[in-house]
């Protein structure tokens, strides 16, 4: 299994050490790596990903109040973002939970 980490805003947080991947590319989907790292590495993925999410929702709303109507364009980059980050943490926090019980 790969250390591939979360691709936040086109970068790679950590290294994937498989053969023909670039570091960009997303060799392993979330939930293999969420299972494959360590419980506490799992903790720390969860939070991080947490206050990514508050960023992420925070931006879509700065967007929603100071933005428009003059960055309308900026919408669907901001909206997507957040729902990528909000889904990516939402998913890590199920895995989480579900490895905390056994």
């Amino acid at each position: 299994m790969c250390e591939q980490r979360v691709m936040i805003e086109n970068t790679c947080v950590g290294a994937c050490k498989e053969a023909g991947t670039d570091n960009k590319s997303v060799c392993h989907s979330e939930e293999e790596r969420f299972m494959a790292i360590s419980l506490e590495e799992l903790r720390e993925e969860v939070k991080k990903l947490r206050m990514l999410a508050v960023k992420a929702a925070t931006m879509l709303h700065d967007l929603a109040e100071e933005g428009l109507p003059h960055r309308w364009q900026d919408i669907p980059k901001v909206s997507e973002e957040a729902y990528r980050i909000h889904e990516l943490y939402h998913k890590a926090k199920k895995i989480l939970e579900e490895r905390s019980k056994g």
